[in-house]
């Protein structure tokens, strides 16, 4: 209701590269959010990348499809710790929480870079802090043309 609002009027346009992301799985929210956090902080230090969502870090991880024709994507059940009793789970009895980060940037390297840093900081934190494991969403090819595996990314 008060003060200025600032918007640019013009931008530039280029392309870029969409869809790296990680999925950080914890025992609590708490130390996933923690760990989420480390990682971003590391990850803006790479250049020409960005983590499109605020902070960083996405609570509700998207899949592509839905149960519902309109819906082209919907959130990805299989990691929901909530709903873990009704749906194809891919969690274990000790995950209580999954974040997500994603990462979109210039190039293909770019990206890659950043979820390794990320990754590496979230490694680093380990078991001792809640960490349990980290995945990726995986989308059968049908989210673009960039795909990246954790394991070649990792090497």
């Amino acid at each position: 209701m008060d003060g200025d609002f600032l918007i640019q009027e013009t931008t530039d346009l280029v392309s870029g590269v969409g869809g790296g992301n990680f999925l950080v799985l914890a025992e609590s929210q708490e130390q996933a959010l923690t760990a989420c956090e480390a990682a971003v902080a590391l990850m803006r230090q790479v250049p020409n990348v960005i983590m499109p969502f605020p902070g960083g870090v996405v609570r509700s991880g998207s899949k592509v499809g839905s149960k519902y024709a309109a819906l082209r994507a919907s959130t990805n059940d299989a990691f929901c710790p909530t709903i873990r009793g009704v749906t194809n789970t891919q969690l274990t009895p000790d995950i209580g929480a999954v974040l997500e980060i994603v990462i979109d940037g210039l190039t293909a390297p770019a990206v890659a870079s950043a979820m390794r840093v990320g990754i590496d900081a979230v490694v680093a934190l380990g078991a001792a802090h809640g960490i349990r494991r980290v995945s990726a969403g995986d989308y059968g090819g049908k989210l673009g043309k960039y795909h990246f595996r954790l394991h070649e990314i990792m090497a």
